[in-house]
């Protein structure tokens, strides 16, 4: 907009009148950069609107988790400190990168895996101390990749990190991690393991 555009605006003919009308269309036409770049800001309800390929990218701060259905889902942070605080549950296809998961005790595992593939990738997953449930729990069926995650947290406990009970130890790999927990990252009969720290 040029300044003569600028001055123009408004029924004010007042300095400050106009800048106040050019503030609201400046906020106004950040806000319709961020809806169209499609990120979601902490608070922002995380719901797939399409039947399939829908992309998150989560500001920094604090976001709810959800149950995802839709084929190709993609979650992102847009940069360091996006955290997702409740339980998140996929249900089908889904690629997952950088954001941190993090939940109260009690809450049960940070991420289920309930049907299709995931992928993580440099993730980190963080549970209280006292906490016994697995970081991720993959049930049988679907499958999991998870590279370059961090795992740290929870209460000593015989449930593995990365919870595969049933199931062939091909459908799950987890490779190039950092398990920070003191418990055992996964069950090499259930969970295919490479490089981890």
């Amino acid at each position: 907009m040029k300044l003569s555009e600028m001055l123009s605006i408004g029924s004010e003919r007042s300095y400050d009148g106009r800048m106040g009308y050019f503030n609201t269309l400046v906020r106004r036409r950040i806000f319709e950069v961020v809806e169209s770049l499609g990120i979601s800001m902490p608070g922002d309800p995380v719901v797939e609107t399409l039947k399939q390929k829908n992309l998150f990218l989560f500001a920094p701060g604090r976001h709810g988790g959800n149950i995802f259905k839709k084929p190709d889902t993609e979650l992102h942070a847009l940069a360091p400190g996006a955290v997702v605080t409740m339980p998140l549950t996929l249900e089908d296809d889904a690629v997952i990168d950088g954001i941190v998961f993090s939940a109260a005790t009690g809450t049960g595992p940070l991420v289920t895996i309930s049907g299709g593939t995931a992928v993580f990738r440099g993730c980190t997953f963080e549970k209280p101390a006292d906490d016994t449930s697995a970081h991720v729990s993959i049930s049988s069926g679907p499958k999991a990749i998870l590279v370059g995650c961090v795992f740290r947290g929870s209460g000593t406990t015989a449930t593995p990190v990365v919870d595969h009970p049933a199931g062939a130890a091909t459908d799950v790999q987890v490779a190039f991690c950092y398990n920070k927990t003191g418990n055992t990252l996964g069950l090499a009969a259930d969970v295919t393991l490479t490089g981890n720290v």
